[in-house]
């Protein structure tokens, strides 16, 4: 299905996700979600949901933490004749250790994935890997029996310069050269003394540098000299070792590459679902029905955001919405009062369409249905831009123009304002025209307007229905209720002065208004 997210801002929900996923694999997933192509998908990923939110419930998720990205060692590893590091290596490892944590999750609860089998660590890879790589993530020196052997040489010279560099700065002749809590030190690969300074020119040796701030300086005795060499050529062959390993290794990595793909999408897949059932139990939501035929039924339904704002007790009201857009009143047409929560009728049943085709939960009290929409087009807020010019009706017109392109019978439409940015007559006769042209393609859909003319448009039409914002005129407040059968009204003036306006401007303004809906509205009209 496809959404107009960025209207919906959907990308609220996916930060949330993303915020819950425990790997790199689940976070990327989180940021790219978007609607499922069918049903079957969309399906899928909410049977995994649901059996994330049981897990959450009985409070068996795993504490899994720090995952290892593996995805650039599988590409580089893709290379004929790549050498991985070792620790790309342990990664591998390390990913493979975690995917056999989740296979038993899933052996316990099937839903959640549907290809256990690719949880696996295959036999001949972990051999490979216990081999090579010991537990810290370093290559083992015992990896092959030419690196045991070539380490062995080089600690045996090791200790031979370390003895022979200690009897060097406990003779005599040296007392005072050194500082008492001096001791062999290291210049890369070769073993060097930190003499003092001015005694510097007394020992004979190579000067590899100073340290203290120059108080010493790093001598490498000429009778290490040799011994020094030696450790550096079997260092190059102890690389050149360590590559060789690390060559075949990686070539065992590259036998597997079609399974340890076939994991990193297994777990990002269970991330993912494992994220979304914690964002079930956050907000109390639960699985909609997903039906074949374009229909929508919302009982007590909430937007999540704004339900987690409630929770978080900076908004101190919330009103659930109950809609039903069935194949005898497919189009609905709200009207009533600015503040009212219009608008936030057509974001909320938006996200929650573009939600339950992502598989996700929906925060509501009572059962809810969702159909098989094809696509899911929005036009909210101002599409006035400076940058294309547009005014604010040609931007409209811009949406009407892809909506007539796109609109069938699996579209579900959500228009706020419909008709206006011009004149009001011509704004309610265009919208008159485009409702029956959505109506002629059996579209379902929620408009929002002003306009009177569409109030008794709707009731007339045998495909749409009238609602409207039920509002308290006791307290002069909207009770974000939605009232279905009645058409509302825009109360403008009246909110005008709740809001501060002053008074005798609202008077004179009711005054005009009484001539204009009278007809009188003439010569007598005050000209500025």
């Amino acid at each position: 299905m496809q959404s107009d997210l960025k209207v919906l801002e959907f990308d609220g929900i996916r930060r949330i996700l993303e915020r819950l996923t425990f790997s790199p694999y689940g976070a990327d997933a989180a940021r790219h979600l978007e609607p499922a192509p069918n049903l079957t998908v969309a399906r899928s990923m909410q049977a995994a949901v649901t059996a994330a939110r049981q897990i959450v419930d009985a409070y068996l998720l795993p504490r899994v933490q720090n995952v290892p990205d593996v995805r650039a060692a599988l590409r580089q590893a893709n290379q004929a004749g790549a050498a991985l590091p070792a620790s790309a290596l342990h990664n591998l490892r390390t990913l493979m250790q975690i995917g056999l944590t989740y296979r038993q999750l899933v052996a316990d609860y099937p839903a959640l994935y549907g290809q256990i089998q690719s949880l696996k660590a295959p036999a001949p890879l972990v051999e490979a890997l216990d081999g090579a790589i010991n537990p810290a993530g370093r290559l083992r020196d015992d990896a092959t029996p030419e690196l045991a052997d070539l380490h062995q040489q080089y600690q045996q010279v090791q200790t031979t310069i370390e003895a022979q560099l200690k009897a060097l700065m406990a003779a005599p002749e040296y007392a005072g050269f050194f500082d008492e809590r001096s001791r062999v030190q290291w210049h890369g690969m070769r073993a060097v003394l930190a003499v003092k300074t001015v005694h510097a020119d007394k020992l004979k040796g190579v000067r590899r540098g100073t340290s203290g701030g120059g108080r010493d300086t790093l001598i490498e005795p000429v009778e290490t000299v040799g011994h020094n060499n030696r450790l550096e050529a079997l260092n190059s062959k102890i690389e050149a070792q360590n590559q060789i390993v690390l060559r075949a290794v990686t070539d065992t990595v590259r036998a597997h590459l079609d399974d340890l793909d076939r994991l990193v999408d297994a777990l990002t897949w269970i991330d993912l679902a494992l994220a979304a059932g914690q964002f079930s139990a956050a907000i109390n939501a639960s699985p909609p029905q997903l039906t074949d035929e374009a229909s929508l039924s919302l009982q007590g339904a909430y937007h999540p955001q704004l339900l987690l704002q409630f929770q978080e007790k900076t908004i101190s009201r919330l009103v659930p919405l109950s809609i039903d857009l069935s194949e005898r009143e497919a189009m609905l047409v709200i009207t009533g009062p600015n503040t009212g929560g219009k608008t936030v009728v057509l974001k909320t049943v938006g996200l929650l369409v573009t939600m339950a085709h992502c598989g996700l939960h929906l925060p509501a009290e009572g059962p809810c249905i969702v159909g098989n929409f094809d696509r899911v087009i929005v036009d909210v807020g101002d599409k006035q831009s400076l940058y294309n010019h547009l005014s604010t009706f040609a931007g409209h017109v811009e949406v009407l123009k892809r909506l007539l392109e796109q609109a069938d019978a699996r579209t579900l439409v959500l228009m706020d304002e419909l008709g206006t940015g011009t004149d009001p007559e011509e704004g309610a006769s265009l919208a008159m025209a485009v409702l029956d042209e959505l109506a002629t393609r059996k579209v379902h859909g929620i408009v929002t307007t002003h306009l009177t003319p569409l109030k008794a448009f709707a009731d007339q039409h045998p495909y749409l229905s009238n609602a409207s914002m039920r509002f308290d005129y006791a307290t002069l407040t909207p009770t974000y209720q939605l009232e279905f059968g009645l058409a509302g009204k825009s109360l403008g003036l009246i909110i005008a002065e709740k809001n501060g306006l002053p008074a005798p401007l609202v008077d004179e303004a009711r005054t005009y208004l009484q001539k204009i809906q009278s007809g009188n509205f003439g010569d007598d009209a005050a000209v500025s």
